[in-house]
């Protein structure tokens, strides 16, 4: 190639200054966005702190005028909330109709409502409107400043990196370029590159010593062909040794097809009574087959795997005990999965399942397979393979041969037990039906139950009253200020609160024929049974107070400062017990009227 032949189109340095100056550009203007984004959001946090701050403070005030009907105090309040920053109107609407508006309100403005509460008692609201655009002007202000502080910012970066780009990057460049046209000359010559470029930590360091290194390697390579037709010829004599293993492999598997095909044409016109017989067959091919010292096929029975047939080699003839399945939880894992285990050196279980590696070690096993005998569901049984003296491999080819021979021994057992199967599934479906039925009617969290048992047991508890003249309350109970309690301190702390509750409930209301239930997200309702008009409210009374005893720390009550319930209940004599929903309805508007009477109380009606 002629020297100089190549001319530069677009120089580097050229290019980094395109692209600097744009980028820079771009990262100036977004960081400035950012940055007047991030003042406009902080001074709107700020103000909306400024003034929950001020309420804090002036609000007893201004609910300490109201009750003492102070205007003059009023005017001198709401004026103070007027002056604070951003804020363009105030309003204030108390229930004795006053009315008293500073500013004009407008739709654009962001309004602050606070409820004005005196000795428990409403007396108003509260609202502060701020005027945001007043804070997007405070910050436009702020954009000539930035703008011309990044920009000088960028200007001088931008310069410094492409000072520094041509002194580190283009010059050590171009001197390359000038080396790189002196090789492959006719004289095939080694040429020297400078010490100064060789010794650079860097990728123009590693291009010089690439380039330095580049006719080194040509020469290397026609040795470095002649080891490949070596390596080539040994490649081809493994080749060789690989398709007699794979040819040996391949009549292992003819025959072992043929058996498991022979075995499963005899499992189709097995009678029962040769079941066992054929599994005995079945164990002792697999063995002669797999070469292992011990076959045998498990049933579960009461978290135990039951040996029910098995073949030894000579020499390990011995009673097959049960296995404990409780404490195998790797073992247990795979079978709910329907996965084999296979193990080739025991000590790979030491501390991988270390139950199954101390009960195997117990038995002597050096290495096993276990494949589960399942319906295609569940796993019923298992078949093992195992061997005492020495570690087996256990090849892709052999695992899918085993699954086939434990899917045609399931299939057998499965076929041989049909009957009893059948009716063990029904019996097994029954009792999921009644564990599904159990689960739809109690609430998970608490563990009470929830609103469809409860009306049931209420309609029996109605129907028994009527039959023996007796009593019977319903109450309600509601968690007080619960969304404050969970706004506060998380829906997870708010779980735990419900659980406690409910465990107080349950702590009171203990009698078996009684029934305490979750109904809603707060709310509760309790079914009494054989209860009189003197009876209930020192009930209703303890179960306030254990709720109260909890010390629950509430900072979002209005009642105080742990978290409460209000409580509503109605009596009825049998003469006049009527239908569970109206029994409902009554103690849903006893609990209504608890709450209007300022919450953690009992409200109750024993005339009705």
């Amino acid at each position: 190639m002629e020297k100089n032949a190549f001319r530069l189109r677009g120089p580097i340095g050229k290019r980094l200054v395109v692209l600097i100056i744009g980028t820079s550009t771009l990262f100036a203007l977004l960081s400035v966005a950012a940055q007047l984004a991030f003042n406009y959001y902080a001074a709107v946090k700020q103000t909306e702190a400024n003034l929950s701050k001020y309420s804090q403070a002036n609000k007893p005030a201004i609910e300490q005028a109201i009750w003492d009907v102070d205007y003059a105090l009023l005017d001198d309040l709401l004026l103070g909330f007027s002056k604070q920053q951003y804020v363009a109107t105030v309003n204030l609407q108390t229930d004795d109709g006053i009315t008293m508006k500073l500013g004009k309100a407008d739709i654009s403005q962001q309004f602050h409502v606070y409820p004005l509460v005196y000795q428990l008692q409403h007396l108003g609201q509260l609202s502060v409107g701020l005027d945001l655009s007043l804070v997007k002007q405070d910050i436009a202000e702020q954009l000539l400043v930035i703008l011309l502080t990044n920009g000088l910012k960028t200007f001088l970066m931008s310069l410094i990196i492409l000072l520094l780009v041509g002194r580190i990057v283009t010059s050590d460049l171009r001197r390359l370029a000038e080396v790189a046209d002196q090789i492959f000359t006719e004289q095939q010559q080694l040429v020297q590159l400078p010490s100064k470029l060789l010794q650079r930590k860097d990728e123009i360091g590693l291009v010089a010593s690439s380039m330095q290194q580049l006719q080194q390697r040509l020469q290397r390579g026609l040795d470095a062909r002649l080891e490949a037709e070596q390596q080539l010829h040994q490649h081809r004599q493994a080749l060789e040794e690989t398709i007699d293993q794979r040819t040996a492999v391949l009549n292992w598997q003819n025959e072992a097809s043929q058996q498991l095909s022979e075995l499963s044409l005899s499992f189709l016109s097995l009678k029962s009574t040769n079941a066992k017989a054929l599994l005995q067959q079945t164990t002792a091919v697999i063995g002669r087959l797999f070469a292992v010292d011990r076959v045998d096929i498990f049933e579960f029975e009461r978290q135990q795997a039951i040996g029910k047939v098995s073949w030894s080699a000579a020499g390990h003839a011995r009673a097959t005990k049960p296995i404990n399945l409780s404490r195998l939880d790797e073992l247990k894992h795979r079978l709910i999965d329907l996965s084999p285990t296979l193990v080739s050196d025991l000590s790979e279980l030491k501390y991988q399942a270390p139950k199954e590696y101390q009960l195997l070690k117990s038995r002597g096993v050096k290495s096993l397979a276990t494949f589960p005998l399942s319906d295609g569901n569940k796993a019923f049984g298992l078949l093992t393979c195992t061997s005492l003296n020495s570690c087996s491999i256990w090849p892709n080819y052999k695992i899918i041969l085993l699954s086939q021979f434990a899917a045609a021994i399931s299939g057998l057992i499965i076929k041989d037990k049909n009957d009893s199967a059948m009716a063990h599934l029904q019996n097994e479906l029954l009792q999921v039906n009644e564990r599904l039925q159990v689960l739809a009617e109690t609430d998970e969290l608490t563990g009470l139950v929830n609103r469809r048992p409860f009306k049931r047991e209420l309609n029996r508890a109605i129907a028994s009253a009527r039959r023996h003249g007796s009593k019977i309350a319903v109450m309600m109970a509601d968690i007080d200020y619960f969304k404050a309690y969970n706004d506060h301190y998380g829906h997870p702390q708010g779980d735990e609160a419900l659980k406690q509750v409910a465990h107080a409930l349950v702590s009171v209301v203990k009698r078996s024929e009684d029934c305490v239930a979750r109904v809603g997200g707060e709310e509760f309702a309790l079914l009494l049974c054989n209860v009189d008009a003197h009876e209930l409210p020192l009930m209703a009374e303890r179960i306030v107070k254990q709720v109260a005893n909890l010390q629950l720390e509430h900072k979002g009550s209005l009642v105080g400062s742990v978290l409460t319930i209000s409580l509503g209940g109605v009596l009825v004599d049998p003469k006049d017990v009527i239908e569970s929903a109206s029994l409902l309805e009554l103690a849903d508007n006893c609990l209504y009227k608890a709450k209007h009477q300022g919450r953690n109380r009992a409200v109750l009606d024993v005339d009705s």
